[in-house]
């Protein structure tokens, strides 16, 4: 029993120690820029390295983003790399991509859980349609952030298991593992908001996710919820998420338009 628990922690080690984000910025004429953000405690990088010592101390791998860069589209370019302060609990980074058209480009819907180049096979992505205007319109093509057939559902095994451990005396340990954990994306607009479908706007910007775990441990019914069930069933009670601070918005389609 121990090894079963101790298989199913580690992993939640691992999520729980990264805090990871997207944010576009859109400009009328549809340029801007992406701000990738990786973040993980200091105590866990040897776990992302097994085999031997990470090269940089915040875990920083230009060329890595370079491809990144690449994947992402024509016209997308890695402009700088930020680590995050010698002083600071946590090691990585946040690292800069300039594009010039964003009709050209796709965006990585899931959240990075590594500071490797995106693979296309293994990621969910975002992409657009662009109209340039007095009143410029954005129209984002979502895929994969509800799909109730992905393949990163969890093992209905292992969530017998995880829920076995809750009821053993670990439920305050799970909690204490998962409150750190943070993964978001969002879009800001270089303008005024004139029309959107987005669930979850806040003047100039809006939400596709915000997952802050901190919010989730607080609501012990909540938390079991998540930690159990597979990603897809979360738009289920998206609204109990959003009750507590949590973000999902699950359409396949958003459109904004702004001036």
């Amino acid at each position: 029993m121990k090894k079963i628990i101790l298989a199913i922690i580690i992993p939640l080690l691992l999520m729980g120690c990264i805090s990871s984000g997207v944010t576009v910025k859109v400009n009328k004429d549809g340029s801007g820029e992406i701000i990738q953000t990786f973040q993980i405690k200091r105590d866990f990088v040897g776990f992302l390295s097994m085999t031997e010592e990470p090269t940089d101390p915040n875990l920083i791998d230009r060329e890595a983003l370079e491809l990144t860069a690449q994947s992402m589209g024509e016209g997308v370019t890695l402009t700088k790399v930020v680590p995050m302060p010698d002083n600071s609990p946590y090691a990585g980074y946040t690292a800069y991509f300039k594009f010039k058209d964003i009709s050209a480009i796709k965006v990585s819907a899931s959240p990075s859980t590594s500071p490797e180049a995106v693979d296309d096979e293994n990621n969910d992505w975002v992409s657009f349609d662009f109209n340039k205007g007095t009143t410029s319109k954005l129209t984002m093509y979502i895929s994969g952030i509800t799909d109730e057939d992905t393949d990163e559902s969890q093992n209905p095994e292992d969530s017998e298991e995880l829920e076995a451990s809750a009821d053993a005396g670990l439920g305050d340990q799970l909690k204490e593992i998962y409150k750190d954990m943070h993964y978001w994306m969002t879009f800001e607009f270089n303008g005024k908001i004139t029309d959107t479908n987005a669930s979850f706007v806040d003047g100039s910007k809006i939400t596709i996710f915000d997952m802050n775990f901190e919010k989730i441990v607080e609501n012990d019914e909540l938390f079991k919820k998540v930690t159990n069930d597979d990603p897809g069933s979360m738009k289920e009670y998206k609204e109990e998420l959003a009750s507590a601070g949590v973000f999902i918005d699950d359409q396949e389609k958003i459109v904004v338009s702004f001036k």
